[in-house]
């Protein structure tokens, strides 16, 4: 039997109005190992040093994606590597009888968030990426 997680990724953005909105852009399944000492330490390693930009500088030698759409590209091509175990699900699902939710919420203004859901949907983690590295270190 697998740990099942959902890995999130949600865009924050400012309407027409500067009205702060969400929008999901994906919602990935992993059918095995979604624990934060397994999944969790992927996804930190995946996001360590990387910073969420608005255009692509040709000079630019940093760690980076163009956006949030950018970086849900990048993190489905890291983790999707064989048949079966990553899927990708509608957006907007909720985690139903996964054990872990993984949301990594950003965008070009503000550094990258993980928020972590636990089986009880209670909320177990909640910080920045660095942060998310040592709590999945801990756990």
């Amino acid at each position: 039997m697998g740990t099942r997680s959902l890995t999130k990724v949600i865009e924050t953005y400012k309407d027409t109005k500067g009205k702060p909105k969400k929008s999901n852009l994906l919602c990935m399944y992993k059918q095995y190992d979604g624990y934060p000492s397994y999944h969790g330490k992927e996804l930190a390693k995946f996001l360590e040093d990387m910073v969420i930009v608005n255009g692509i500088g040709l000079a630019d030698e940093r760690k980076i994606a163009n956006g949030m759409g950018c970086l849900s590209a990048q993190l489905i091509s890291h983790f999707k590597t064989e048949v079966g175990n990553i899927y990708i699900y509608p957006p907007d699902s909720q985690r139903d009888w996964e054990d872990y939710e993984y949301i990594i919420e950003g965008s070009s203004e503000k550094e990258i968030k993980v928020k972590v859901n636990n089986f009880e949907d209670k909320t177990i983690f909640k910080g920045s990426v660095k942060e998310f590295n040592n709590f999945c270190d801990e756990v």
